[in-house]
């Protein structure tokens, strides 16, 4: 049913389903980039603490289980089935209701949650967080992460616009805790919509994204009197080192960079790449996006080699590869080798032979979705367990 901004289905459908969300506090998370990655670490230590946790995310790169774990694990199918089937019986109860993919997945998160006696849940936003089906968790506290141009068709085309969509996760007399934004404009929308509730904090920037996040679970750690211990904690696709052993003499990296912001900054930050491996998904901000990748590709000494391919799965059609190396190239015509290699399995090959012949580093980027069938081909391939990769804690 694609995207539907509004809370009325998923209101409805909760009240029929006896509003399982109630039954359990969730901590709620928005933000334009590192909202997945903060969600990961937070069910970690929600987890070490001792309470059975739900964490809530999307979207999923090989499996819909993924969106819903317990305790880091994705919920086993069998019970995704028994609670979509209730989520199903309610929604065509008369007058029946037509709920998206998005709410369909949220209502049987809150389902299993309830189910299951979770006793904390990290939620995170699906996109914006004013009209997002998580915005009717019942949530003690909210989090906001980097706020910047992102999912523009529908939350706005101003950086205002959309910080307004994202900070009226706020609920008053709870927490907001939110990374401090560059721009000032952004900082008074938090703050007024935020006030007295409001704890700001500054990222140490001689840190990764990943190992930053810590001083977010910290304060969240010290609000809820929780311990705070070094976390185990593996968020596939977006943490450090994971994939990286996969192939013999390759340092393969993961990226999810979906918007200018992210593209720019993990390609700064990552070092001696020999080969980019990416897909887009077409969105507005597709233009602004490539060319943040090539402001990045031009600071480097020696440019990388860069693939484009397309992904199989995605919820809008994957931008053709030829299209997006005229875009790169017209950006950064500095780049000696652009391809366009539309089967992914073959423009892996193709990179990683590529970055055998160089440094050895291949950054995969562009697309959640490319980073999913990468994993699930090499799962496949090497009779893995999925929902054991996909495990986080």
């Amino acid at each position: 049913m694609g995207i539907k901004l509004g809370l009325e289905n998923t209101i409805e459908i909760l009240s029929r389903l006896g509003n399982p969300q109630l039954s359990f506090p969730s901590i709620h998370v928005a933000g334009t980039n590192g909202k997945g990655s903060l969600c990961a670490q937070l069910s970690a230590a929600s987890t070490a603490n001792g309470a059975k946790t739900g964490l809530f995310t999307s979207p999923h790169l090989v499996m819909v289980e993924e969106r819903i774990r317990i305790d880091g694990e994705p919920i086993h199918p069998l019970h995704f089935d028994e609670a979509l089937a209730k989520v199903m019986a309610a929604s065509e109860q008369n007058p029946p209701i037509s709920p998206t993919y998005f709410e369909t997945t949220f209502l049987a998160s809150m389902v299993i949650f309830s189910d299951f006696g979770v006793e904390r849940a990290i939620i995170e936003t699906g996109m914006g967080g004013r009209m997002d089906a998580t915005r009717l968790v019942e949530a003690d506290m909210a989090i906001l992460t980097t706020i910047s141009m992102d999912h523009s068709e529908y939350l706005g085309g101003t950086i205002e616009e959309i910080a307004r969509e994202k900070a009226a996760i706020h609920r008053p007399g709870f927490p907001l805790i939110s990374i401090m934004p560059e721009r000032p404009e952004v900082q008074r929308i938090i703050e007024g919509k935020a006030g007295n509730d409001l704890r700001w904090v500054t990222l140490r920037s001689d840190l990764s994204k990943w190992n930053a996040y810590s001083q977010i679970v910290s304060m969240v750690s010290d609000y809820f009197g929780w311990k705070n211990d070094p976390l185990d904690c593996v968020w596939p696709g977006r943490s450090p080192g994971f994939g990286s052993s996969w192939f013999e003499g390759v340092d393969l990296k993961f990226s999810a960079a979906h918007n200018p912001e992210s593209m720019e900054n993990d390609i700064r930050e990552t070092p001696n790449i020999e080969v980019i491996l990416m897909a887009m998904i077409e969105k507005d901000e597709i233009q602004e996006t490539m060319k943040a990748l090539s402001r990045a590709i031009v600071e480097r000494e020696t440019p990388p080699k860069v693939i484009i391919t397309q992904v199989k799965s995605g919820r809008k059609p994957s931008v053709s590869p030829e299209v997006l190396i005229e875009t790169i190239l017209s950006e950064c015509p500095s780049i000696k080798l652009a391809i366009p290699i539309a089967d992914p399995s073959l423009a892996l090959g193709e990179s990683l032979k590529l970055a055998l012949q160089g440094s050895g580093t291949l950054l995969v980027t562009g697309s959640i979705y490319l980073m999913g069938e990468i994993i699930s081909k090499v799962a496949t391939d090497r009779g893995m367990d999925t929902r054991k990769v996909m495990t986080i804690h």
